[in-house]
């Protein structure tokens, strides 16, 4: 949490936002272009950098619900379960909706780190389970989970549900993956470890299954609840799918968005006249930091820019993650695959012209496995430290940029 808390909360505070982009265009991206007024007090410095980019969106849901504006449907995008607490917690104490949102980041991540040590020691030592803990906590995207985003949530109720799968507490393990399903789409893709444990526990004798089949299955009605619910606010039942395009989503293969985040393409998005141009992977940053490796280069806005906004980062931590899945394969329980490969591979077929990986490097926080794998790799002391502070202070340089407004993720 001070890893990454201090060094965002300094850059907001003293540090100024990211300037205007080419043509005017502010380089925030408030929900709906509506910058939200300032805080007062503790959240001011606690939880006001930390609301920026989605938590701006997911503030609004909870304020406003899902009812469109202006025809725009963009935050059918956002699935439901965190914004609803966050506007319970303000209906419940008054206290506004965005500090709710950062509580429960915080609790739930603290959460998520007693049952994922649970879950692992399952399968591991206690040592693996500890070092997994550290490799989670200290990855250079780890701020997401001070943030008023959905990753602490989702990496909870993951953890817990299939820590009650794996113990047969299958109507628990269906409730909470049924709430994993409502947080996030990649939720709803529980069903395949549960499915993979399920078979280990019933084996394939389908007389066996009942009645345990029947909370297995309940992560499957998260897309059916939150279709529903949309259709409530005045959209359309698939609107959470059909809305992508507004994000600049397009159908690809997943070798197609490879070619785009690092050579580039020319993408038609749905509903999009232009055809969108993305110029692949920017490196160009390194080349200016080695022509003047100097402090004035580091905090210069068009550094920065660079940095953020190179693509680079998501590329190397998606290429990171397939490498720690084929490292695994033969060190881990097969549900483990299960969990990682459906969110790895999915996005992989509705790049964004912005950002062909878009938000690959937050996407991962919750698939614990790969972290396992870190676990299992770093067995030397010496080597796990070095890597530990690297890591930290590489979260919290992107803490820093997340707070003033720089694309990270």
């Amino acid at each position: 949490w001070v890893i990454a808390q201090v060094p965002a909360t300094l850059a907001f505070i003293y540090g100024t936002t990211r300037p205007p982009l080419q043509g005017g265009t502010s380089g925030a991206s408030w929900a709906y272009g509506v910058p939200l007024d300032p805080m007062t007090g503790l959240a001011h410095w606690l939880v006001e950098p930390m609301r920026v980019w989605d938590g701006s969106w997911y503030r609004l849901i909870a304020v406003e619900g899902y009812e469109p504006v202006g025809g725009f449907l963009a935050k059918a995008a956002f699935w439901p379960l965190y914004p609803w607490l966050m506007r319970w917690g303000n209906q419940l104490t008054g206290i506004s909706p965005e500090s709710i949102g950062y509580v429960i980041s915080l609790a739930a991540f603290f959460g998520a780190l007693v049952l994922l040590y649970r879950l692992v020691t399952l399968d591991f030592d206690a040592t693996i389970a500890r070092r997994t803990l550290w490799a989670l906590a200290l990855s250079p995207t780890a701020f997401f989970f001070n943030a008023v985003y959905t990753e602490s949530l989702l990496l909870l109720l993951t953890a817990g549900c299939l820590l009650a799968a794996r113990q047969g507490n299958w109507w628990l393990a269906g409730i909470v993956g049924l709430l994993a399903a409502l947080t996030r789409s990649a939720g709803v893709m529980l069903l395949a470890p549960m499915g993979i444990l399920f078979l280990q526990q019933y084996g394939w004798d389908m007389r066996r299954w009942f009645p345990s089949i029947v909370p297995a299955a309940l992560p499957a009605l998260g897309p059916l609840i939150f279709g529903w619910h949309l259709t409530t606010a005045g959209m359309k039942f698939f609107d959470w799918i059909d809305v992508q395009w507004q994000w600049y989503r397009f159908p690809a293969t997943p070798w197609e968005t490879f070619r785009c985040a690092t050579v580039g393409c020319t993408a038609q998005v749905p509903n999009v006249d232009q055809p969108q141009v993305h110029p692949g992977v920017d490196w160009s940053w390194i080349d200016m930091l080695l022509e003047s490796p100097t402090w004035g280069t580091i905090t210069s806005a068009e550094f920065r820019d660079v940095f953020a906004r190179g693509d680079w980062l998501e590329l190397l931590v998606t290429i990171g993650a397939f490498a720690l899945v084929l490292i695994g394969i033969r060190r881990m329980p097969l549900y483990y695959f299960a969990l990682v490969l459906p969110p790895l591979i999915v996005p992989l077929f509705s790049p964004s012209s912005v950002h062909p990986l878009m938000s690959m490097p937050r996407f991962v926080l919750p698939l614990f496995p790969l972290f396992v794998v870190i676990a299992l790799l770093v067995r030397n002391r010496t080597a796990g430290m070095a890597l530990a502070t690297a890591s930290a202070i590489l979260m919290a340089l992107l803490a820093m940029q997340f707070s003033s407004w720089y694309w990270v993720s």
